[in-house]
């Protein structure tokens, strides 16, 4: 019951993450160790692993997109299952937080031909952001939204 009350209060994604290595009867340390077999590239200990797994079941903290990947891999799916994309309004908050520019501002620095760290990297979030909705909606929704996109900020 306290478990159940517990995942309440935790992100989606922590709750997954603790129920699939359940459901697979691992511990955490075994978890790790599944991690560990998975890389292809070389991991902090054990010890730093297995702390940090701690929180990220607990939901105090979200893996960043190296382990992301790696735990999906690890559970035998991909990244944007396990971490379901942001939703237009919580990307476009996060666009503004990362870059400090919104859509319309991105476009006029294309546009104008602005190629700067800031308008590049702001580019990337956008993009990103519709590369990880790719599962989730139909190629015709996402033609629709990219298209849409492109038009904002266009002169009347």
């Amino acid at each position: 019951m306290a478990d159940a009350a517990a995942d309440l209060d935790r992100p989606l994604w922590a709750t997954r993450l603790r129920a699939e290595r359940a459901a697979r009867g691992w511990s955490q340390g075994e978890a790790v160790r599944a991690m560990r077999a998975h890389a292809v590239e070389q991991l902090p200990a054990d010890s730093t692993l297995l702390r940090n797994r701690k929180r990220w079941e607990a939901g105090n903290s979200e893996p960043d997109g190296f382990y992301k990947s790696l735990i999906a891999k690890t559970f035998g799916t991909v990244t944007a299952a396990f971490f379901p994309p942001a939703t237009h309004q919580e990307a476009d908050a996060e666009l503004i937080a990362g870059t400090g520019m919104e859509t319309v501002e991105i476009l006029a620095r294309l546009r104008s031909s602005d190629v700067s760290n800031a308008t590049l990297e702001a580019l990337r979030i956008t993009a990103d952001r519709l590369c990880c909705e790719y599962p989730y909606m139909s190629s015709e929704q996402l033609r629709v939204e990219g298209r849409s996109w492109l038009r904002r900020g266009s002169p009347p």
